[in-house]
């Protein structure tokens, strides 16, 4: 089927375990192949690779490719790609009866605090090759957290704009309860789980470590002791 009945978009923040909620809801068989199709990297190469002119081309193909033989497509979307391709635009315009799904990760603490060595590392995935030992910086955890904020107030905007309110997962919640979360998912989509449904042990692996701990509590004593006053102050 080139053209989906269904489709939705997995509207997140990086370091959120979209990645992960993807990978299970393709195991599923039924929620289509949700992949990172829509960074402007990934657009800009399958335009030029494919001969395609225009983003309407693109969708076009990438229904060919990637929806399911229910007739089921999903992708996953960053804030940054979501605005660098669609704008303002209303995506319905491009994605048949669009639904949308937010994930979020409670401990924003830990979420930047992954995101921060990954950008310094070069390392998003545990299978890829590290460029650079990251290194503890205060300053740039600070400004990652900034940015989860700001990028998930502005999926909020999106959703009220759109006049969508999305089906909401939490990473940790997701991490505890996996086939619920996603049989959850396949609901809001409105597409029948199979009676066979076992989606097994994530294939990704979890680059949480000690590390991530001993730079959360760094950085907890350092963000504590600059809010602190100074002595003999009021």
């Amino acid at each position: 089927m080139s053209r989906p009945r269904v489709s939705y978009i997995v509207g997140s923040v990086p370091r959120t375990g979209s990645t992960l909620l993807c990978e299970l809801l393709g195991r599923t068989s039924v929620a289509g192949a949700p992949g990172e199709y829509f960074s402007p990297y990934t657009f800009r190469v399958q335009k030029e690779s494919l001969g395609l002119e225009t983003l309407e081309h693109y969708v076009e193909e990438l229904f060919r490719l990637h929806t399911g033989p229910n007739g089921v497509f999903g992708a996953k979307v960053h804030w940054t790609h979501y605005e660098a391709l669609f704008g303002r635009d209303d995506p319905r315009e491009l994605l048949p009866d669009l639904h949308l799904v937010s994930i979020t990760r409670r401990d924003r603490l830990r979420q930047a605090i992954s995101w921060s060595r990954a950008q310094q590392s070069g390392k998003f995935h545990a299978h890829d090759p590290t460029k650079s030992e990251p290194a503890y910086d205060a300053d740039h955890i600070t400004h990652m957290l900034r940015r989860i904020e700001r990028e998930e107030k502005l999926w909020d905007r999106t959703f009220g704009r759109l006049g969508i309110e999305p089906h909401r997962i939490v990473y940790e919640d997701l991490v505890a309860a996996q086939e619920e979360t996603v049989r959850e998912v396949l609901a809001f989509l409105g597409v029948e789980a199979p009676a066979d449904l076992d989606i097994g042990p994530p294939a990704l692996e979890r680059q949480a470590d000690q590390v991530s701990l001993e730079w959360a509590e760094r950085y907890r004593a350092d963000t504590a002791t600059s809010r602190a006053p100074a002595p003999g102050g009021a």
